[in-house]
């Protein structure tokens, strides 16, 4: 769970607000949405961190008016409050034990569509955005999110981190449509040219 924007603003209130970028997980313990953030020791400034980073790290968790727009594994821009401090009970000081997320905004990727083919041997296509890929393999997949058509735009109209959705779904439809059409005729005519080879093979033995 990554940042690369961090900005802290002071409300009227006294209250400051963090800007930053983050992942959600799902918490082991109740299945809420949570995400980790440390602050850097030297210039103050709080960033989004892996679950299992070294750092010194506190928890993030969501606002619950939000919580049933959360997606697991998809960048939010967020802002975040700090929880309200409590008493350290081994040095008796005031610590922030965590942050609220109160906005969460997916971060929306450019994607792109590719068809890979190779006849006889590969048919794929494609859609990528930010370090993400979901792939139609009607020829090699084993999963059903990934050799059916259906479940693969089911899947990809769900996103709500790739920017113009509806276009990249036509497009990424379109491109699956074609890519089968391609694989049947391929697959005809392989077993065509196989056959006239066995009919051929049979009357020379002959």
């Amino acid at each position: 769970m990554e940042q690369d924007i961090n900005k802290i603003e002071t409300t009227g209130a006294g209250v400051e607000k963090v800007h930053t970028k983050l992942k959600f997980i799902k918490s082991e313990k109740n299945g809420a949405f949570i995400s980790f953030v440390s602050q850097n020791p030297v210039n103050g400034v709080v960033c989004g961190v892996r679950q299992d980073s070294p750092y010194p790290k506190k928890i993030v968790i969501i606002d619950r008016e939000m919580s049933n727009n959360i997606l697991p594994n998809v960048l939010y821009d967020c802002t975040l409050i700090p929880m309200t401090k409590t008493i350290n009970k081994k040095t008796g000081e005031e610590h922030i034990p965590g942050y609220i997320a109160i906005e969460a905004n997916a971060v929306q990727f450019k994607a792109t569509v590719t068809t890979k083919y190779v006849r006889g041997s590969m048919y794929q296509v494609e859609v990528a955005f930010g370090n993400k890929i979901i792939r139609f393999d009607p020829f090699h997949g084993q999963k059903e999110s990934v050799k059916s058509l259906p479940a693969c735009l089911a899947v990809l109209e769900k996103r709500c981190d790739v920017k113009d959705l509806m276009y990249i779904v036509e497009s990424f439809n379109t491109a699956a449509i074609e890519l089968v059409e391609q694989m049947k005729q391929d697959m005809r005519e392989i077993h065509n040219k196989r056959g006239k080879n066995e009919k051929t093979g049979r009357r020379n033995r002959h």
